[in-house]
């Protein structure tokens, strides 16, 4: 079977966290999320900063028509190696953020306003020759810093 974004890569050291979601919000699994001023689950898009939090759905929850709290959505967040989706080529080991389309994409600028999500591994399967990721790869990403 094959890996799909919002999988989890390795089952040690996983952090999930159960997070309200703002009003208005519909995340699918495997989007990078972020956190809004109140502390509710958002789209990350390119906003954001690392004291908001960085996770990425690991189930999906739509709230487009309710108030924020109505529901929760899980997210993997802390060290947690996670699938997520490339939204165009990242080198191996290179830092990742949130692109527009809540996706993975490379570090274009030094820790400017971009919202920074972890670093990518490699694809599924790959233990001792990581390949660099082309868009819309399902790849493996190391969350936080």
């Amino acid at each position: 079977m094959a890996a799909t974004a919002g999988q989890l890569a390795r089952s040690t050291g996983i952090e999930i966290f159960s997070i309200a979601m703002a009003a208005s919000t519909s995340i699918t699994t495997g989007q990078c999320v972020g956190l809004d001023s109140s502390g509710d689950a958002v789209l990350a898009g390119t906003s954001g900063v690392v004291a908001q939090g960085l996770y990425v759905a690991i189930e999906t929850q739509d709230n487009s028509s309710g108030s924020a709290g109505d529901l929760n959505i899980r997210l993997a967040g802390g060290n947690t190696y996670v699938y997520a989706t490339a939204s165009e080529a990242i080198v191996v080991g290179n830092t990742v953020k949130s692109t527009a389309s809540s996706k993975c994409g490379p570090l274009t600028s030094t820790f400017g306003n971009e919202t920074l999500l972890g670093r990518y591994i490699g694809h599924e399967n790959e233990p001792d020759a990581q390949t660099d990721a082309v868009t819309d790869d399902v790849i493996i990403v190391r969350l936080g810093l």
